[in-house]
């Protein structure tokens, strides 16, 4: 059995009930866990937003961004 992923950071993630059955049914659709959607969704939204050059946000001005 292979040994799980370790990632550097968690979170906890709150939807309510409809987002929730959404997520579900999506990641049916894809053939994949939720845990992997929202790594897959969050991925793609920071690659969208370095594309588009969004203006500097607090977070990135503090040191967060890349």
């Amino acid at each position: 059995m292979p040994r799980p992923t370790k990632y550097p950071y968690t979170m906890s993630l709150r939807l309510a009930a409809n987002m929730q059955d959404e997520l579900d049914n999506m990641a049916y659709e894809f053939r994949i866990s939720r845990a992997q959607f929202i790594r897959r969704a969050l991925h793609r939204a920071i690659a969208d937003a370095y594309q588009h050059e969004l203006p500097i946000t607090t977070f990135q001005a503090q040191g967060g961004g890349r």
